[in-house]
């Protein structure tokens, strides 16, 4: 109940095969980027140095780079490389780079199991690249994404992402990247059954990336064709494609790609039970993987050879090749190959009589097997640990273990049957795809055809359009001459109405000066009342000039009420019309608070003191009805708004 309690809700089949699918899918991600970097990329040593002295965007491109030449020998720190990519991207990096990070995490980690956490970051990633626009980035992450769910067996949701991604591509006219996500559609096609299918999309495939001389999609294509005529029984065909493929690797840099070609050969050659030449083959790729200390590849070749010593019953040999692989995939972050070499052995203590220690193995394996959550594997474990307690006759842990094991059973006949209908629901869901694939291209087609029907008359259209254009031009220039003229007309009101209103300031300002005159001509008259006589004539004639002077300023009411209604029409008939009880005085009063004149100045100009002023507006205030604090120039400026809008 216990094991039970800790797993999740799918497993996945665990086969001989699934060594096999290892290679295949290994292959894959080493010849997806060897285009990117292969022997041009520099070595790990190399590449630390640089992050030293690198800053900001550089060094997130730098980690990106380490993160992907230790993730074949290291995941963990190839996963711990991107982590630190991702973190310092959110702070430095542009958009691009910054999606580039998240996709390139969430990959590494669905590689590793993590499945939830890394669709999280390609979601994050396909968010990004939509926002930019960035296509080609959007089509990587739909396919990562496939990936990703094809790893759980959830193959629907990893078509409907393959197929987004093909559209996509199509779209683009872009023949060059097809062939790797027709690869993709052919793999869910061939787990689910549908091999004629996947031959097809395979060939393709295939095809394309001969017609571009591509060796590196070359490799990976032939790869898998080879394999799909290899599951029908078809031995020579799949030996034949698959030389196509170790001929393209040797086009390639590096020798990754053909150490693991070497592999599928090795297996070929197992299943025509020619063993020599599959150790042959096997002995060649470890050579190459040790050599490139590549402990994925030399992991897999070891458990290989390990197979080939099984099937000719040496089981010693088996175990000892099993031993040494082990530590190699928990580095490679293999678990599911670690755990089942774990098993193997245990297996092989049982019938060689170390039964100790296939118990203490088959738990080892039954700990990863929880941690991970796989059903599968631990249903395997339980097995051979239930074979072991009984070996030994301790019945009391066998039945326990015999009875977790029933429960487990239980568990995958449940998954297993919803896997056939969700398996079903998909081939449905594939047809249904298809279908709307060959409809789409068959709209494309007549597409085609209407524009070619429709030329002479888009032609035609096009030809009445420059007529109109034309004729729509002229009235667009009529429109705008006139638009300026009306503009220059507006700009010389505009001029005009900057002229009155200096005019209007001048002439306050000139009364100002007059009355500023006159007072002081009654000051000098008192000053004239305390002088002796004989200064009297001296005083008169000084007295004299200061009134011609105040003559030459003195400007006519009227006038100033002419000034003041040019820039301000009809300000005295709105006032007049609304309180006709307004004196002369009070209307004076009422434009200077107009012209928001202070109460010196208007007690300059209107020839009283700063006092009769108070009084005069307050007077004014009462008969216009205004409290007291209501600022008397706006009130003026709100009457002359709305006289205008009532006129």
């Amino acid at each position: 109940m216990l094991i039970l309690k800790r797993m999740v809700k799918y497993s996945e089949n665990i086969s001989h095969g699934y060594l096999r699918s290892c290679v295949i899918c290994g292959l894959i991600l080493i010849l997806s980027v060897s285009h990117l970097y292969g022997q041009l990329a520099p070595k790990t040593d190399s590449l630390k140095a640089q992050l030293q002295e690198a800053r900001e965007e550089q060094r997130i491109e730098i980690l990106l780079k380490l993160s992907d030449q230790v993730r074949r020998s290291d995941m963990e720190a190839a996963i711990d490389y991107a982590r630190k990519a991702v973190d310092l991207s959110e702070r430095v990096a542009g958009e691009e780079l910054r999606g580039e990070s998240h996709r390139n995490l969430g990959r590494l980690l669905s590689m590793n199991g993590k499945h939830p956490v890394g669709l999280q970051h390609l979601s994050e990633a396909k968010r990004i690249f939509e926002q930019i626009g960035a296509q080609d980035k959007i089509v990587a992450t739909l396919e990562n994404v496939g990936a990703l769910y094809r790893r759980q067996g959830d193959y629907s949701t990893a078509l409907e992402y393959y197929y987004d991604a093909l559209d996509l591509k199509e779209k683009q006219n872009n023949e060059t990247d097809l062939p790797h996500t027709l690869i993709n559609i052919g793999y869910i096609n061939e787990k689910l059954g549908q091999m004629s299918k996947a031959i097809s999309f395979y060939e393709r495939a295939l095809e394309i990336s001969q017609r571009n001389d591509n060796p590196n999609d070359i490799a990976i294509n032939a790869v898998q064709l080879s394999n799909a005529y290899d599951s029908i029984g078809d031995n020579d065909q799949a030996l034949e494609i698959m030389n196509i493929a170790l001929d393209a690797s040797k086009r390639l840099p590096g020798e990754h790609a053909m150490a693991s070609i070497l592999l599928e050969i090795s297996e070929l050659y197992r299943n025509e039970k020619s063993y020599d030449l599959a150790k042959e083959a096997n002995s060649e790729a470890l050579e190459l993987a040790q050599n490139m200390s590549d402990n994925r590849l030399e992991a897999l070749s070891l458990k290989n050879i390990a197979t080939l010593h099984a099937e000719q019953n040496n089981l010693e040999a088996q175990t000892n090749y099993l031993l040494q692989a082990i530590p190699l995939f928990e580095k490679s972050g293999m678990r599911e190959e670690v755990i089942q070499s774990r098993y193997q052995i245990a297996s092989n203590y049982l019938i060689s009589g170390s039964i100790t220690e296939s118990i203490e193995m088959t738990k080892h394996g039954l700990d990863d097997a929880e941690e991970i959550e796989s059903l599968e594997l631990i249903r395997k474990g339980l097995e051979v640990l239930t074979k072991g307690y009984k070996k030994i006759g301790d019945l009391e842990n066998a039945l326990l273990t015999q009875d977790e094991l029933i429960e487990v059973k239980d568990s995958l006949f449940d998954q297993t049957r919803s896997r056939q209908i969700t398996e079903m629901q998909t081939k449905y869901e594939t047809e249904q795809k298809e279908q709307e694939i060959a409809l789409l291209q068959k709209e494309r087609e007549q597409q085609a055809m209407l524009r070619n029907a429709f030329l002479i008359g888009i032609l035609l259209i096009g030809i009445i359009g420059i007529l109109v254009y034309n004729r729509q031009r002229l009235k667009i220039k009529k429109k705008q001459t006139e638009l300026e003229n009306t503009r220059l007309k507006e700009q010389q009101l505009e001029q005009d109405l900057e002229f009155k209103n200096k005019q209007l300031t001048t002439h306050s300002l000139h009364l100002v000066q007059k009355n500023e005159a006159m007072k002081e001509l009654k000051e000098k008259i008192n000053e004239m009342r305390h002088k002796d006589n004989g200064n009297v004539n001296r005083s008169l004639q000084k007295l004299q000039n200061l009134v011609d002077y105040s003559y030459s300023l003195d400007e006519d009411w009227e006038q100033f009420r002419l000034y003041f209604e040019e820039v301000h029409d009809h300000f005295f008939d709105i006032l007049k019309k609304k309180y006709p009880d307004l004196t002369p005085n009070e209307l004076r009063l009422s434009a200077l608070a107009k012209l928001n004149l202070s109460i010196k100045e208007t007690a300059t100009i209107m020839g009283i003191t700063p006092n009769s002023v108070k009084t005069a507006r307050y007077r004014l205030r009462k008969k216009l009805d205004i409290e007291t604090e209501e600022n008397l120039t706006e009130f003026m400026m709100e009457i002359e708004k709305k006289g205008k809008k009532l006129n």
